[in-house]
């Protein structure tokens, strides 16, 4: 499965690393499973660096942390025009360039992006969700 993973996912990945939340053991999972292709955009590492700043992360953990991001699929922001409209323009990017990847779902926890649910061309899920479809297939 291709799995395009937004900002909010990442962020809440190595925020909460010690606790081993559900955004920590999802993101874990797929990198691990040969069965299932993590996917980012070049648009959600730039916003994922800016926002892990406000966490006070050293700057080599943080680019130690982008180098392996970057060791799995980026590809360019997308600015193709999206089948449907949302309501932060923010997300036009994010949505498009998961269409672009031709990505199976994505994961997010962004209200905006999730009320699209199946409608934008792509199944769009929060963590949790996706969490139990994954472990429930295994």
């Amino acid at each position: 499965m291709k799995i395009f993973f937004d900002t909010n996912v990442l962020v809440s990945t190595y925020t909460d690393f010690e606790e081993k939340g559900t955004c920590c053991k999802l993101t874990d999972f797929v990198l691990r499973n040969p069965h299932h292709q993590f996917i980012v955009a070049e648009i959600i590492l730039e916003e994922f660096e800016r926002v892990m700043a406000r966490f006070k992360i050293p700057s080599a953990l943080m680019q130690e942390i982008l180098l392996a991001l970057r060791e799995e699929e980026v590809i360019p922001t997308s600015k193709k025009p999206i089948p449907v409209s949302v309501r932060d323009p923010d997300d036009i990017h994010v949505l498009a360039s998961a269409l672009e990847a031709q990505a199976d779902v994505l994961v997010t926890g962004d209200k905006d992006l999730l009320i699209l649910g199946d409608t934008a061309g792509i199944k769009i899920v929060d963590p949790r969700t996706l969490w139990e479809m994954l472990t429930k297939e295994e």
